[in-house]
């Protein structure tokens, strides 16, 4: 029994370390491009918001060696009715993508990718349209579903840098996708509240699923790295806290799509 215990470990060890050799070159959006668009509630005064926010965004791809810092604007267009919303926006993002490994632990095989750091731009959409239902004080909204749309352009040396490794040999221990053009789409789910005593507080949460259509299919990749491709696929989704403080607000923002995404957003509400 002893020695089953010691060869499985053995297994699951090999299985760990061997993975972690694997390294993912994925769009430096993915994860991050889904934000959150602020909404007036159903019994507020004032119907359309126009809002403006800038975010710090972070993200690692699958190995978690290859990792994302996006600096990211956002101008958003939305009206409520009585019964749904409807919600548009443009965002710009610059940054960078690092490769975290150490020069000195690479070989000269052509297995893996050497350390790099390689500067990321980008100009994106995004649309939502939902339904929602407002309660009887008019202190909370259940914005039950919501479709949203996001798409995203991405440039910079990561992006050239991937589709170069793409169009030529990969490295076995890599797994690569030349895709610079990304729709993410699928629905959400929303409840906000505002404070009973001051109505001008309110506190919202979000949960966002969906995907990147032909996303995993984009992928190439190396005799031995792992096909996630194939295996995986785009699904992902995002949870987002907001706090909104009269025209003020606050959206934090964790997910995955591939990517393993963080985002912090400030920013203030006009009419």
């Amino acid at each position: 029994m002893k020695t089953k215990i010691n060869a499985l470990f053995l297994i699951l060890l090999s299985a760990v370390l061997f993975s972690s050799c694997r390294t993912y070159l994925t769009p430096a959006v993915l994860g991050n491009n889904m934000g959150y668009i602020p909404r007036a509630m159903g019994a507020d005064s004032l119907k359309t918001l126009t809002s403006v926010s800038a975010s710090y965004a972070g993200a690692s791809a699958p190995d978690s060696k290859v990792s994302f810092e996006l600096a990211m604007a956002n101008v958003n267009l939305s009206h409520t009715f009585e019964k749904g919303n409807i919600a548009f926006g443009i965002f710009g993002y610059t940054g960078k993508a690092s490769n975290n490994v150490q020069n000195n632990a690479v070989d000269n095989s052509g297995d893996y990718l050497p350390a790099f750091k390689k500067s990321i731009t980008g100009v994106g959409l995004r649309f939502s349209a939902g339904l929602h239902h407002t309660s009887a004080n008019g202190n909370t909204d259940f914005r039950f579903i919501n479709f949203e749309n996001a798409i995203s352009f991405e440039g910079g040396d990561y992006t050239a840098f991937r589709k170069e490794i793409y169009n030529n040999r990969i490295p076995n221990y890599v797994a690569v996708t030349d895709r610079k053009v990304l729709w993410t789409t699928g629905l959400s789910t929303e409840v906000i509240w505002r404070a009973r005593n001051d109505h001008g507080i309110k506190h919202g949460f979000r949960l966002f699923l969906g995907g990147t259509p032909g996303l995993a299919d984009s992928f190439k990749y190396g005799l031995n790295a792992d096909d996630y491709a194939r295996k995986g696929n785009s699904f992902g989704f995002i949870f987002n806290y907001s706090l909104s403080v009269n025209r003020f607000f606050l959206a934090y923002e964790v997910g995955s799509n591939l990517n393993s995404a963080q985002k912090i957003s400030l920013g203030y509400s006009f009419q």
